[in-house]
């Protein structure tokens, strides 16, 4: 199975790819190498303030110089009163296309009941797809199949125009067959999804503009050089991930909840935040407040990129009595990467308030790397630091806060399911 390093440095790539369109380099500049992103997920839940936001599930992602693919599947995916999906197959892929790439994001779902039976369908396949090279224009598209779709008790075919727009009178706007491309001189971004649902009022305790996107894809090319010479950014921060996996199968995860992604042409020093509000996993976790802020600067002498994980109110495992088994008043990760010439810094920072694990408070001055194990949990990383550097290519650093591995079952979690709490991820490509 993939690194989970890995996979946090693609989606990060991928999301920051989709905000550097414009800026790109311009048509007449010298194209001498090509970057990618792309990820296709089966759900994407949006209900901030509430317990049901999730993240990308079976997430593929891929990102990079030169070509790669990545595939997922999960058995069902549920989400409070607003998703359940029987099984969902993702997979991406980059290959040479004259001197640029061409990328495909797919996604497949079937058993889809949204919004308890009021729209169902029987499968959902929707792929996206760009390509970009020196020698022809830059193209994107995307498209969605449905088979079986009913939408508030009437049918529909199994190929729809893109972008249409259909209502449930005082519950929720669709979008059927979502498609968004943009073209900018040698930059190509396309997004697609099956279905697009917005809430138009509460239900069942979730707010109005709750969203829910069935099948994401997302696919982008560009020239990896930018116009003022600078190397590209990426990297993010996120306040909590909940992953579960049985063999090579994933069988739960949340997405990587309160994200804020790094754009990849930095943000002119300017920090850009993320706050979320009551995020909740039932019986994993409670978060009363995440603030993930990105801030980077790119230019021909310095490229530098800072990222920070912001917690209050954190409680993991939480008792019956409003306590839990880790709990913290406030948890932060930084981490910080700078590139100047051929020399390489890449720092991480670790800081809490009144963190206390089984009972037992924790120093303020724990080191890099502290493992403890709790009896009846698994194993407790605090601090946990990790770097990559691959020559000529990336650089970047990666600070969690808590990295916890079960060894036992628990609040519905099998063996080995892991839980990262706090992740501040700097990355400079180049």
């Amino acid at each position: 199975m993939k690194s989970k390093f890995k996979a946090a440095v693609a989606v990060g790539a991928a999301t920051a790819a989709a905000l550097a369109v414009v800026g790109a380099p311009p048509a007449t500049a010298a194209i001498d190498s090509w970057a990618y992103a792309a990820y296709a997920g089966g759900t994407k839940i949006t209900a901030i303030g509430t317990t049901v936001s999730s993240d990308l599930t079976a997430e593929s992602s891929i990102y990079g110089k030169t070509p790669a693919e990545d595939a997922n599947k999960v058995a069902t995916v549920k989400v409070s009163t607003l998703a359940q999906i029987g099984a969902v197959e993702t997979d991406t892929k980059a290959e040479k296309f004259n001197d640029g790439f061409k990328t495909t994001s797919h996604a497949r779902t079937a058993n889809i009941n949204l919004l308890n039976g009021l729209i169902k369908a029987t499968a959902v396949e929707t792929t996206a797809v760009a390509h970009s090279s020196s020698e022809t224009a830059p193209a994107a598209s995307s498209q969605t199949e449905l088979v079986g779709l009913t939408i508030a008790g009437k049918k529909y075919p199994i190929n729809l125009p893109t972008n249409t727009g259909i209502t449930i009178p005082g519950v929720a706007s669709v979008v059927v067959n979502f498609s968004k491309t943009a073209v900018q001189d040698h930059s190509v971004v396309s997004q697609g999804a099956g279905l697009v649902v917005t809430l138009l009022k509460a239900r069942n305790g979730v707010a109005a503009g709750a969203e829910i996107i069935l099948n994401p894809t997302f696919s982008y090319i560009e020239p990896s050089t930018l116009e003022n010479g600078g190397a590209q950014l990426g990297g993010m921060g996120f306040g909590a991930y909940v992953f579960a996996h049985v063999g090579d199968e994933i069988e739960a995860q949340t997405g990587h909840l309160g994200q804020k992604p790094m754009p990849g042409l930095g943000t002119n020093g300017v920090p850009l935040s993320n706050t979320t509000l009551k995020v909740s996993v039932p019986q994993v976790l409670n978060i009363e407040a995440i603030e993930s802020t990105v801030e980077g600067t790119s230019t021909t002498a310095v490229s530098e990129a800072k990222v920070t994980s912001k917690l209050a109110g954190v409680r993991l495992f939480p008792g019956l009595l409003g306590g839990g088994l880790i709990q913290a008043t406030a948890i932060a990760a930084t981490a910080h990467t700078r590139l100047e010439g051929d020399t390489v810094l890449n720092q991480g920072d670790f800081q809490f308030v009144n963190l206390r694990i089984a009972g037992k408070a924790i120093p303020v001055d724990v080191g890099p790397n502290t493992t403890i194990d709790v009896a009846g949990l698994g194993t407790v990383t605090l601090n946990e630091h990790k770097s990559v550097r691959v020559a000529g290519f990336l650089t970047g650093y990666q600070v969690t806060a808590l990295h916890i591995v079960l060894d036992t079952e628990r609040a519905g979690l099998p063996i080995g399911a892991e839980i990262e709490v706090g992740v501040a991820q700097s990355l400079v490509w180049g």
